[in-house]
């Protein structure tokens, strides 16, 4: 087996394997169905839905499930609720955000579960690193 193909299969079983838990209780509670008055809030709230049947579509593998959704989530990225911050770190966390939403629609429309799901997780990166940076005001990568 050679070195790429070995990686790739690592790759896409450590996104599953680090993501596997919330395929387990993806049930939204009476809290999660009630939407915020805070657009951004709302937003994230679908934006985290989306994310969770894109994985559930990589789980099974099911492209259409995976690209509907990931055309979703750039929709989302260009919706006005979306943005939380003035600045061009964000507006660099959005962009990362939608390439990845982008490639990851791109490659359920090729059938590519391992481009999928290299897709999702670099989607997901930049998901924790924009979130990091609104806690901290600092970049996610490497701190």
């Amino acid at each position: 087996m050679n070195a790429k193909i070995s990686f790739r299969r690592s790759a896409s079983w450590l996104a599953l394997a680090a993501t596997a838990p919330l395929l387990l209780g993806t049930s939204p509670t009476a809290t999660d169905r009630v939407p915020s008055k805070d657009p951004t809030s709302e937003v994230m709230r679908q934006k985290l839905g989306h994310s969770q049947q894109v994985l559930r579509g990589l789980a099974l593998q099911d492209f259409g499930l995976i690209k509907t959704n990931a055309a979703k989530l750039v929709r989302l990225s260009q919706a006005g609720g979306w943005v939380a911050r003035q600045s061009p770190d964000y507006d660099l966390f959005t962009m990362e955000f939608r390439r990845s939403a982008e490639a990851l629609a791109a490659a359920a429309d090729a059938g590519n579960i391992d481009a999928a799901t290299v897709a999702y997780t670099q989607l997901t990166f930049s998901c924790v690193s924009c979130h990091k940076y609104m806690r901290t005001g600092r970049g996610g990568k490497g701190g």
